[in-house]
């Protein structure tokens, strides 16, 4: 940061009582020193310095400029290391949006970990299907958001972060299994289902993948719709039957072998989710944020 440097030399001379010190100090000539101290003392109307030979002595002004000298340069100084910190997001504030899977599954331990690393830092998140996300970032009530999937909105970046796949799960227990050891798409139409509500981004890919494999909505048997995946979670733990869900919400169930995931070749649901902020870049802990979870990513 900039800062003006009369001030700079009359503190520096306060401090050596000396001009040719001063010099050596700074790096510029005896004469420049002499230039900036008669500036100062023109702007402000009073000596500085009382001048006897080769010494100096501050005069009453003099000391009263070189205290809140000292001060000024001292805030200035951590002013520059606060927006320094600031810019490098190492200290500074975060608003985050993210949809649903992202934001329990997978968001908590990446903001731990970057709290971790840089305390100094305030966030908030808050859950949201990805069209409210996108709404909140051109209103400007969001720093950055993670969405499923992108949009052609003009206004906005999106940068992929995190690819994810639906899988079909059902409760470990399910007697339906031994049906399907040698499994074929048709399969799915005889399978009872349970399925997210209607305008569900989750919901829209899985129609989406069965129009691709030539399965409309209307073939299948909608057993229950559920608003969340931990309901429906909750729901495939009693009942036998099969919902698709996205592989980083089950993997405890699968690890504890509450639930199963049924491969129906060649049926495969893939998504990614995305960053996504306003166009125009990122700076300081938005930023820092961003790039600290893509490096995660590579780890996950």
């Amino acid at each position: 940061m900039d800062f003006d440097f009369r001030l700079i030399v009359f503190y520096t001379a306060a401090q050596h009582l000396n001009f040719t010190k001063t010099a050596a100090a700074l790096f510029i000539s005896q004469p420049a020193v002499s230039k900036n101290i008669q500036e100062l003392e023109k702007k402000l109307g009073v000596p500085l310095f009382e001048r006897k030979g080769n010494n100096l002595n501050l005069t009453d002004s003099g000391q009263i400029l070189y205290k809140y000298a000292q001060q000024i340069i001292n805030l200035y100084n951590q002013a520059g290391q606060e927006i320094q910190e600031l810019q490098e997001g190492r200290k500074g504030n975060l608003v985050l949006g993210a949809s649903t899977t992202i934001s329990q599954y997978v968001l908590p331990a990446l903001l731990a970990d970057f709290l971790s690393q840089y305390p100094n830092n305030r966030i908030q998140s808050f859950q949201s299907n990805s069209r409210s996300i996108e709404e909140q970032l051109i209103d400007k009530t969001l720093d950055l958001g993670i969405t499923e999937g992108s949009t052609d909105n003009r206004a906005l970046k999106y940068i992929p972060f995190m690819k994810d796949e639906l899988v079909l799960v059902t409760n470990s227990q399910n007697p339906l299994l031994d049906q399907l050891k040698n499994p074929v798409l048709s399969d799915i139409t005889r399978l009872p289902l349970v399925l997210r509500e209607q305008g569900s981004g989750t919901r829209t890919i899985i129609e989406n993948a069965l129009k691709d494999n030539r399965i409309n909505l209307s073939e299948v048997q909608i057993e229950m719709i559920l608003p969340s995946t931990e309901s429906i979670k909750g729901y495939l733990a009693r009942r036998n039957s099969f919902a698709f869900l996205s592989v980083h919400t089950v993997q405890k169930e699968v690890l504890n072998n509450l639930l199963t995931i049924v491969d129906i070749p060649p049926l495969t649901i893939e998504r990614y989710f995305y960053f996504t902020h306003l166009y125009g870049g990122l700076a300081g802990t938005p930023n820092q944020f961003l790039q600290f979870c893509l490096r995660q990513n590579f780890k996950l």
